[in-house]
């Protein structure tokens, strides 16, 4: 019998880089964009020293449910990576 996945938060936090600050607005649609390839949700936290993600994917178990949140992230931060921010 298949085991019916569940949904999980995860946390991430990532420092941010001193000459690097991301617009939070333009960085919070390329999260989502990121989130919504993969069938998640996320929400991002911007303090002064780091970002802070909740990731909310549905899973079989909670190592995948971080594989796919760290795969959201990682997607986000290279994709910002690519567009320049309109406070550069």
């Amino acid at each position: 019998m298949d085991k019916p996945s569940s949904r999980y938060d995860v946390t991430i936090r990532v420092a941010k880089q001193d000459c690097h600050q991301p617009d939070p607005a333009a960085f919070a649609v390329i999260a989502s964009q990121a989130a919504s390839s993969r069938s998640a949700r996320v929400v991002s936290i911007h303090t002064a020293q780091e970002i802070i993600w909740l990731v909310s994917v549905a899973a079989l178990n909670r190592p995948s449910a971080v594989a796919v949140a760290l795969a959201v992230v990682a997607d986000a931060l290279k994709a910002e990576g690519r567009v320049r921010s309109p406070s550069r």
